[in-house]
């Protein structure tokens, strides 16, 4: 007999083999199993508790609602309201049978279901009959009027360009009149007939090199187009700070642009607590979101953008030769006398001029099959807004003036100014043009009202910050110069001892030292040697009682003379430029080092400066913060132009604290001055002393040492440049692997080196040197007895085919504590440790350090109210709405900033972002969002939650008990539960066991690959299953016996669909991931992309939905509260005082309603108690992950107070249950929960049940674990096909909306009569 699904308990194959009972026996059975759910130990039910008043009850009862699998479903009064009017078909017993047997299988029990308090109380009305049609119609108040004047936008033919544009500063209205004619007049914002304009398009253009501000923008609306110039380009100002204004912030409005959150960074209204009515539409999202690619398929269509740019290149040089010879031929017969080769040649010239325009098409050496079939890759573009015009509209626009904005001065751009504004206004029109045909695309992919009003939302974010923001950066800054200064100065003092080895030649038998070039070099002024007048060392001027440095003499000549003001005292006050040490040099004057290049602060734009401490410069910036000093009040007082004896004297204490440093060679600024020891001098005696003169031999060094002490721009001659992240820094730490010394490899990286005769384990390969610069390497492995050794690669987290950059990135931080890779004393781990905490810093210090801080002043009211203790800004973020083919959005620095951790400086950033006065931060994250999702899609199968093992461990699943799924996972691979989240999390995205491998690999350093990849198939066949590609089974790939493996059969059936899209608001998949548009290949119809859009659009689903709801609930229940930020699955609001807790309330409610509305689309009328409310809800001063971090780092090591953190029940305890500010009861007022479907223009009422199984067999088919019981059952399925209309797992045509009252009998005893005979033919 066929083993029915494991073995492991003979009462589990009777069940499913005999019969299943009768369909009232079951019900029975239900019942008996509700009643020994209710019988809980009474240490349980003493400590449950019933709270009630006038609008909550808070119930926890052992009589809870509990289905059919042990899962504890929403209290009876909040079902009551919100599944009120949707009934589907109950899931048919056999499914219900299937599905215990199949938790049985995978050691799950029912019976261990938790228990949570039964939580009731009134909600708000639902505006429509069911939830469905409730969010369909929020989400149309919610999108509205903004989708009405996008759509009236997208339709509109925008007024010719200007020919020419007036110069003066602010905005002014270019009228166009129906004759050709047309005048120009200055207006305060874009408006038409007295009435700010309602629809925009809107660019402007920026000098970043000078400032973040706008200096040009151009607008147009079907009215009339619109210039703004600054101010300040215009010469008119020397303040930089000028934001464009919109008019009324009351007005309902939309602006399109392209990257528009770019543009709106600059737009003055949004610099305000209060909310506008402005809506900002961005057309590089749109395109993403319709024609986007995955990161899967940029490189294939890179390489075919390459391909056919030579295509076309070759193409265009085919038709200038044919060109050529048609001239050629021309030329000839003009002057050919024979007749008869006169007309051979014209002959020839109009043949060749005959085929032109087929050598000229695109498509010319393409074959019909080509032709035929559309590429994935020519649907789609880069995002720019030329590569987007080329693709929608066939337009070819130049950016190439844009990078004038990068180099050019103030000047250069105001000669030509008409020609860079005629550009700024060709990018509005062709926007117009993109968005004109992207705006209907999208809104066919997502026709949903819920996904536009959500990017709406999702394009308002903001941020508030007030002073602590600058001392952030100033920490951050000098915190990450003070612990690299300290590992540097130990690398130079290593390099220092190492070069003294060269006397002796002791080098020669270290085997870490003898792998640097000890070549002699002669070592002269260049690297500041000198043969005379040479300046002794800083400890030897110290020794000499009667000297001083240099600078110090030169200071005390005369405090406020001119060359120390412009010299000295900049150095000595430290100075920095938005966080860049200011450095001077003759040929360059006053300067700062970014990204390799010279840069200028902005006032002087190209010009070199000798004074930066006056009133021109050194005031504006130093009072704006982005010139810094060590003692700003005493750099501003100079600057200022104060001369008093009393600043004098701080000035003298100051150069006195700084003369007996002994690295200030380590010092950005003080290695600028001149150290060289002289006879010191009386205070401003005129008398020159004359320096101490000494002779030296020539000096030898070794190459190595040499190329450290190159000249460089930034750095006084003969000044070691080296770091942690130089390839010489792992030699002079004398780095071992595993106790064998590191060698680095031009052709491996870096590796470790293992005499031949040791025994050695390890997984890695014996390398083999072929790259003539590793001959040396190459010798030691063919040397004899003790001399001869083996090579290996370090391992890297890419795999054997990657190499290694530098043993000291922070990936090798943990070998370095486990004792894997190590050094003499703890260098080593100083140096991993300092590299460790410094690395979010240095790969985030540039936008951090750029974001544009726009702070409260005459200028700009924000609404802040004043103090005289704080000083408030606004930062707005660059929120690309839907940034990837998920709809995701993305942002470079909120998006991506790392929650604050004890060992990385600067990581404390988000707790930067600050509530202001009277108001409070309010959120959640939504918990194991992507997983419930996916997991309940499997569920959908049977209509049942839980009914998957997947299902039921995400729902009931604990940690304590190990049933939850990454207690699984971690028992199957003898891991840490944190390790596996990382491979559940990356499985559930679509990536396949190799990746697992990897993962494996990376986890232990000393596991084998063949361990690994045994560990890997175990962890695939519990989970995903097994898997068969037969067509005659199934008609596709089907993964069977897992835990896991009715989701990715959904899954894989919603992305293999001819039209993919989200369950929830059916959102369909870019062009590009379409099956239609792809190859059926393996390996090129991106599945893993595709299964990733399923899961992480689902998401992007919910956020939609949530933010739909709390802008419906802020709106009725006049909350105050403003959307201020999302990450992915958190959730953020300012919301003011008074107002907090019913915020909180109201998104329990949100998260509820879309929990719901999952459920519901998904075929199930009903939602577990554990996922209906967020498990809490913060409410905090500042931005950070949980309310009781501290964001204590290294360059914050000050705690932050905890906030408080709400469940559902205590949030119904400070609101009493409701969200009216009196709190009066929430049935007060109008119920609207009649709205039917057909009542709603535009309404689709969805077919619920396409999700449902059609048989038993089928989902009897992905439980079992034996081919031979699959290929049965799957010509059962095969068979019903014959009697049925669909797909297979699918619904047929015969399937209505699913809302219907009561129960089928007659269709119930038809499926046991089928499961029946599916389980006779498995006899012996």
């Amino acid at each position: 007999m066929l083993n029915p699904l494991r073995r492991s308990s003979p009462r589990v194959a009777r069940k499913l083999h005999i019969s299943s009972p009768p369909f009232n026996q079951q019900q029975k059975s239900e019942k008996k199993y509700e009643h020994e759910q209710s019988e809980q130990p009474k240490a349980q039910t003493s400590a449950r508790t019933r709270k009630t008043d006038r609008n909550a009850d808070t119930v926890q009862v052992p009589h809870v609602k509990r289905n059919e699998l042990g899962v504890q479903m929403l209290s009876r009064q909040l079902h009551a309201q919100i599944f009120k009017h949707a009934t589907f078909l109950p899931p048919e017993p056999a499914f219900v049978q299937i599905a215990r047997d199949h938790l049985h299988m995978h050691g799950l029990d029912p019976k261990q279901g938790s228990v949570l308090p039964d939580t009731g109380f009134t909600l708000p009305p639902l505006q429509g009959a069911d939830i469905d049609l409730h969010f369909y119609n929020i989400g149309q108040r919610c999108a509205q009027p903004w989708l009405s004047l996008a759509k009236q936008l997208a339709q509109d033919v925008l007024p010719p360009k200007p020919e020419h544009f007036d110069i003066q500063s602010g905005w002014t209205k270019y009228h166009y009149l129906p004759d050709g004619s047309g005048y120009s007049e200055h207006v305060a914002y874009p408006e038409h007939d007295g009435q700010p304009e309602q629809m925009l398009v809107f660019d402007v253009e920026t000098m970043p090199p000078y400032h973040p501000y706008a200096v040009l923008a151009c607008a147009a609306s079907k009215h009339a187009w619109y210039s703004w110039i600054s101010p300040w380009l215009l010469g008119e100002t020397e303040e930089v700070q000028h934001l464009i204004p919109f008019g009324n912030p009351e007005t309902p409005r939309v602006v399109v642009g392209h990257n528009v959150s770019y543009d709106r960074q600059r737009v003055r209204e949004e610099y305000s607590l209060r909310s506008t009515q402005t809506r900002f539409i961005d057309t590089m999202s749109l395109h993403v979101a319709v024609n986007g690619i995955s990161s899967h398929q940029r490189p294939a269509w890179m390489k075919h953008r390459k391909a056919k740019a030579n295509r076309i290149e070759q193409r265009a040089e085919a038709v200038e030769a044919a060109l050529e010879i048609m001239r050629d031929a021309e030329s000839q017969a003009d002057s050919e006398v024979d007749a008869a080769r006169r007309t051979q040649l014209r002959r020839l010239r109009a043949e060749i001029e005959e085929s032109l325009p087929q050598l000229q098409e695109d498509d010319a050496d393409a074959t019909d099959a080509e032709l035929s079939q559309q590429r994935w890759e020519d649907l789609t573009s880069a995002n720019g807004l030329a590569d987007v015009a080329k693709l929608y509209c066939n337009i070819d626009l130049d950016k190439e003036i844009r990078g004038d904005f990068m180099t050019s001065s103030r000047e250069a751009i105001l000669a030509s100014i008409q020609d860079y504004l005629g550009y700024c206004a060709a990018d509005v029109y062709v926007t117009h043009q993109v968005f004109a045909q992207v705006l209907p695309a999208f809104l066919q992919r997502c026709p949903s009202p819920v996904s536009f009003a959500g990017i709406l939302t999702m394009g308002t974010s903001f941020l508030t910050v007030n002073e602590s923001w600058e001392e952030y950066l100033r920490n951050a800054e000098r915190t990450y110069q003070e612990l690299e200064g300290k590992v540097k100065k130990h690398l130079v003092d290593l390099a220092e001892e190492a070069k003294d080895m060269m006397q002796n030649a002791s080098w020669r038998d270290d085997p870490w030292l003898s792998q640097l070039d000890w070549t002699p070099k002669v070592a002269k002024t260049s690297r500041g040697v000198f043969d005379s007048d040479s300046p002794q060392s800083a400890s030897q001027a110290k020794a000499a009682v009667n000297k001083q440095p240099a600078w110090l003499r030169d200071l005390l000549k005369g405090i406020f003379s001119a060359s120390s003001v412009n010299r000295v005292l900049p150095i000595l006050l430290k100075l920095s430029f938005d966080g860049y040490p200011l450095r001077y040099t003759t040929e360059e004057k006053w300067h700062f080092i970014h990204d390799g290049q010279v840069m200028r602060i902005p006032s002087v734009g190209a010009r070199k400066i000798l004074t930066i401490l006056g009133p021109t410069h050194g005031v504006p910036y130093l009072k704006g913060c982005r010139l810094t000093a060590s003692d700003m009040s005493l750099a501003l007082a100079v600057a200022s132009g104060e001369r008093t004896p009393e600043l004098e004297a701080r000035i003298i204490d100051l150069a006195r604290s700084l003369v007996n440093i002994e690295d200030y060679d380590q010092d950005p600024w003080l290695r600028q001055l001149d150290w060289r020891p002289v006879l010191a001098t009386p205070r401003m005696k005129s008398s020159q002393t004359p320096t101490l003169k000494i002779s030296k031999p020539q000096v030898i060094w070794p190459k190595w040492y040499w190329d450290l002490a190159r000249p460089k721009k930034d750095l006084p001659p003969g000044a070691l440049d080296i770091t942690v992240r130089n390839r010489n820094s792992p030699i002079l730490l004398r780095l071992s692997w595993m106790g064998h010394p590191l060698f680095y490899s031009r052709e491996h990286g870096w590796t470790f080196r293992v005499p031949s005769a040791t025994e050695f384990a390890t997984r890695a390969q014996v390398l083999g040197f072929s790259d003539p610069t590793d001959q040396t390497l190459c010798e030691m492995t063919h040397g004899d007895g003790k001399q001869r050794f083996l090579f290996y690669k370090l391992p890297h987290k890419d795999g054997e085919s990657a190499n290694v950059g530098s043993p000291l990135s922070k990936t090798f931080m943990k070998y370095a504590h486990d004792g894997t890779l190590t050094s003499p004393g703890d260098d080593a781990q100083a140096a991993l440790d300092m590299n460790a905490q410094c690395s979010y810093w240095i790969s985030a210090r540039d936008r951090i350090l750029n974001q544009m801080v726009v702070w409260q002043n005459e200028r700009v009211d924000m609404q802040f109210a004043p103090s005289s203790d704080h000083k408030w800004g606004m930062i707005i973020p660059q929120v690309i709405t839907m940034g990837t083919v998920t709809r995701r959005a993305i942002e470079k620095t909120w998006l991506t900033a790392s929650n604050a951790k004890k060992n990385r400086v600067g990581s404390e950033l988000k707790a930067m972002v600050r509530a202001p006065p009277g108001y409070a931060i309010i959120g959640a994250d939504v918990d194991s969002e992507e997983l419930w999702i996916s997991s309940c899609m499997g569920d959908a199968q049977f209509g049942l939650h839980g009914a998957t093992a997947i299902g039921w461990m995400t729902l009931e699943g604990t940690k304590a008990a190990g049933t939850d799924l990454h207690s699984k996972t971690a028992n199957i691979l003898g891991i840490s539960r944190d390790q596996a989240k990382v491979f559940n999390y990356s499985r559930i995205y679509g990536a396949g066991m190799k990746h697992a491998v990897l993962l494996l690999l990376q986890s232990n350093a000393a596991m084998q690959p063949e361990e690994a990849k045994k560990l890997a198939e175990n962890l695939y066949a519990s989970t995903k299953g097994k898997n068969t590609h037969r067509p005659d089974l199934f008609g596709r790939k089907f993964w069977y016996g897992g835990t896991e493996s009715y989701v990715f059969n959904k899954l894989e059936e919603i992305a293999l669909s001819d039209r993919p899209q989200t369950p929830a608001l059916g959102c369909g998949i870019t062009a590009a991931l379409s099956k239609e548009n792809l190859p059926a290949e393996f390996g090129v119809d991106y599945m893993t992309s595709r299964i990733n859009w399923v899961v992480q659009s689902s998401g992007v689903d919910y956020l939609h939905l949530l933010l739909v709801a709390m802008d419906h609930l802020t709106r009725t229940y006049d909350i105050n509260a403003r959307f201020l930020l999302s990450v992915h699955d958190e959730l953020r609001y300012l919301v003011s005082e008074a107002d907090k807790y019913r915020a909180a309330l109201a998104l329990q409610i949100a998260n509820l309603w879309t929990r719901c509305l999952f459920a519901f689309k998904l075929g199930m009328d009903d939602l577990p108690q554990c996922v209906a409310f967020f498990s809490a809800v913060d409410v905090d001063r500042v931005l950070r992950k949980e309310v009781d971090m501290t964001c204590e780092t290294p360059s914050h090591p000050w705690a932050i107070p905890p906030g408080e953190s709400l469940d559902i029940v205590k949030t119904l305890e400070r609101t009493s249950g409701s969200l009216w500010r009196d709190q009066r009861a929430m049935d007060e007022g109008a119920d609207e929960g009649g709205i039917r479907g057909e009542e709603v223009q535009g309404y689709q009422p969805p077919d619920c049940l396409v999700h449902r199984a059609k048989s038993a067999a089928f989902l009897r088919a992905q439980a079992t674990d034996e081919f031979a019981e699959l290929r049965h059952l799957a010509k059962q399925v095969q068979g019903q096909r014959t009697t049925r209309s669909g797909e297979v797992g699918g619904t047929g045509k015969e399937r209505r909306r699913g809302r219907v009252q009561g129960h089928a009998d007659v269709e119930a005893r038809d499926v046991w009569m089928a499961m029946q005979e599916v389980m006779a033919g498995e006899g012996p």
